[in-house]
């Protein structure tokens, strides 16, 4: 059972300031993956900028309205923050949250007006977070790009391997609005290897990116998981779709 507690504008002046903005590289930065900048994006919700704040947030992280739903902060940013044990960690997934909805709902979207195109294109295999990522920070670099994917929607285990009542579908189909107003292509139900070949890839683009991901369940060790009548669980979120 999983319960949220959405973060609401009059918990602005609560929770930020129990930040204490330990250092210039905090702990809960270093100790996040992409190293988001989250002191720095809580004072500025502190402040209600959520447009510097969100803006901000897109420096480090392609997708963070999703991570700030499905991320495991627990055992990252918040496991790691300074006041976590006398008196409860910041809350930094629900304000990350609360940045990207806010910001989402009153029509943000990326400013590339200062991105001069370069004569590059770029092939990206897969359309789950890597080649995303891959794709936004190109794109945020003026270089050409088109995601083969076999799927028919974006987002690969995000989409097909979390249950919907996990995380809201709509949120990678905004996204994928985003992304194309952004200028990058998608090749979607097109499976390379089958429906179009490496090679040809290779022969149209400057650089191909792979990141297929890893589509394997994962094995518990257990006696008899082999057995007939075990199923891995992998493939049942894939059928909601």
């Amino acid at each position: 059972m999983k319960f949220i507690c959405h973060f609401a504008p009059t918990r602005h002046n609560g929770k930020p300031p129990r930040c204490l903005k330990c250092g210039e590289h905090s702990v809960c930065e270093w100790t996040c993956p992409l190293h988001n900048h989250i002191p720095q994006w809580i004072e500025l919700v502190k402040a209600g900028n959520i447009d510097a704040a969100v803006e901000l947030s897109h420096q480090t992280n392609t997708l963070p309205e999703i991570t700030g739903r499905v991320c495991p902060q627990d055992r990252l940013c918040e496991g790691a923050c300074t006041i976590r044990d006398e008196h409860g960690a910041v809350t930094i997934g629900n304000i990350e949250r609360y940045i990207s909805d806010q910001a989402l709902a009153k029509g943000w979207r990326p400013d590339l007006s200062h991105v001069t195109k370069v004569d590059k294109r770029v092939a990206i295999i897969g359309a789950g977070p890597a080649g995303l990522a891959c794709a936004d920070v190109l794109t945020r670099n003026g270089v050409g790009v088109t995601v083969y994917d076999r799927h028919p929607e974006i987002g690969g285990l995000l989409t097909f391997g979390i249950p919907s009542f996990k995380l809201d579908k709509s949120l990678l189909a905004r996204r994928r609005e985003i992304f194309s107003a952004m200028g990058i292509h998608f090749e979607l139900n097109c499976e390379v290897g089958k429906d179009v070949s490496l090679d040809s890839l290779l022969e149209q683009y400057d650089a191909v990116f792979v990141g297929v991901g890893t589509y394997r369940s994962m094995k518990a060790g257990l006696p008899n998981e082999d057995a007939p009548g075990v199923y891995d669980a992998l493939p049942f979120p894939h059928c909601q779709h």
